[in-house]
């Protein structure tokens, strides 16, 4: 029901598939916040009750709405629209089914069904999805298409982000971080406050924000606020800055000089690539598809799980090396423009739609 990347990713391929000659339809509950969103982009929306695994009005809804517009594909991307697509899968008509997050290694078999006899095709958002797919319920490799997060990089690009400094009244030299994404436990907005106290002993002119929403429950904006106000309640300007929600993340990206992923789980996120298509470095928690991305030493710099004082050290690192820190983003833009870009990941979405279209 919330906004997050797996939501706007999904929006993203609409339009661009809508750009190319493609009609996208997008089927959800009224009351979701992706709902709102597509009717705000203009995009073809039909509202189907998705409460339940086995939602008896919502599978009728949208057994319905296939019989009436014939889709040559249906994608999938969560458990309970994946129970209905099961259904129209054996009924012939072709499915493929998204995984972002990794399956348990305990997975209960009736949930195994929907991935091997649900779907033609499986799309991984990340190389160790995939991989984590074929170990925990055996699909073989050739069903698997690992298709990453993309940047459009006619919107994210290099350029002067000092409107958005000037508005955070941050100093055009002073080195700048942030985190952006929901407010959840999982983003690890807290060690990155953690590590920013660190950091700001040794270079009290450094700044940081952390953009994006909190989800339906406050309590752990709540908690951060809280630690804000006991830990830098005494500086002059607050050195860490909750900026909420923010459309316009390409010129926040162009105003930072790094961005800081400080997850504890997370598959490919779409930030990295766009911190990367506007020329900035990125330091990564290591784990999860971060390091698919984030090549230490190279394009960023890559810290253990949760150890807020490694990700002080390299934000210091990067604070008092700004030559190591262009060098990087050189290096990640590269990266964006050569395997990032929309067109590419995009290609290989509609190549993975005609291999299921086919196989039928």
């Amino acid at each position: 029901m919330n906004w997050g990347g797996q939501e706007e990713r999904l929006l993203r391929e609409m339009k661009w598939l809508g750009r190319h000659g493609h009609r996208a339809i997008l089927a959800c509950h009224r009351s979701s916040a992706i709902a709102q969103h597509a009717a705000d982009a203009g995009l073809e929306c039909h509202h189907v009750p998705i409460r339940t695994n086995i939602d008896v009005l919502g599978l009728a809804r949208l057994v319905a709405l296939v019989r009436r517009e014939k889709p040559d594909i249906i994608h999938a991307h969560s458990s309970k629209d994946s129970w209905f697509a099961l259904l129209l899968h054996q009924s012939g008509i072709p499915v493929v089914r998204s995984r972002h997050i990794t399956l348990s290694p305990r997975m209960p078999h009736a949930r195994k069904l929907i991935y091997r006899h649900g779907c033609r095709r499986l799309i991984a958002s990340a190389g160790f999805i995939a991989e984590n797919m074929r170990d925990v319920i055996g699909v073989p490799t050739g069903r698997i298409d690992v298709i990453g997060e993309c940047v459009d990089t006619e919107e994210f690009h290099p350029g002067d982000g000092s409107a958005v400094r000037r508005e955070f009244g941050i100093a055009p030299g002073a080195p700048f971080f942030a985190v952006v994404g929901m407010l959840r436990g999982e983003k690890g907005q807290m060690f990155f406050v953690k590590a920013a106290r660190e950091v700001l002993k040794k270079r009290p002119d450094a700044r940081f924000a952390i953009v994006g929403a909190s989800t339906d429950t406050d309590d752990y904006e709540l908690s951060i606020r809280k630690f804000l106000q006991a830990e830098m309640s005494g500086w002059p300007e607050p050195p860490v800055i909750m900026t909420g929600f923010r459309r316009d993340i390409p010129a926040i990206m162009r105003a930072i000089d790094c961005l800081v992923v400080p997850s504890s789980k997370e598959a490919q996120t779409l930030v990295i690539p766009q911190a990367f298509a506007t020329g900035k470095p990125a330091i990564g928690s290591n784990v999860g598809g971060i390091p698919e991305l984030v090549r230490d030493g190279v394009n960023g710099l890559l810290f253990p799980l949760r150890d807020h004082e490694a990700l002080a050290a390299a934000m210091l690192r990067l604070a008092d090396d700004p030559d190591l820190a262009r060098k990087f983003g050189q290096a990640g833009y590269e990266l964006a423009q050569r395997e990032l870009a929309a067109d590419r990941k995009m290609n290989a979405l509609v190549a993975s739609y005609r291999r299921a279209i086919a196989s039928r």
